[in-house]
């Protein structure tokens, strides 16, 4: 089970943009918020210190206010003739993606299940 020290220790030993991780106070929290995320969308992974890790270090950079008008439905804001347009931004950090793959929430299909005949119970 990954620990504070040992993602700790990970980070400082295999990341190069460590800043957010670094300047936080709110390690512990980002941790938690990052391993009950992973526990969600990746049930049957087991989480290594490397991917809580990136998961971490992305929650923290999700922080940043220009990351928080996205979450709040922003397209772009503008001053003058400054324009900002803003992407929706992944939930999964891009690592973690491309280690485990598709997260659970996008493997659920919409599709409506159709019943032909017979009766509910």
């Amino acid at each position: 089970m990954p620990t504070l020290e040992t993602v700790d220790l990970w980070i400082q030993g295999n990341v190069l943009d460590r800043k957010a991780w670094n300047d936080s106070v709110e390690k512990p929290i980002a941790l938690n918020q990052a391993n009950r995320n992973l526990a969600r969308w990746y049930p049957d992974e087991i989480i290594t210190d490397e991917i809580l890790a990136y998961q971490a270090i992305w929650e923290l950079q999700g922080m940043d206010p220009a990351l928080k008008f996205q979450k709040q439905g922003v397209k772009s804001v503008s001053e003058g003739e400054d324009r900002i347009d803003y992407l929706e931004r992944d939930k999964v950090a891009p690592d973690v993606r491309q280690i485990l793959g598709v997260p659970a929430f996008e493997l659920v299909e919409d599709e409506p299940v159709i019943l032909e005949g017979g009766r509910l119970l």
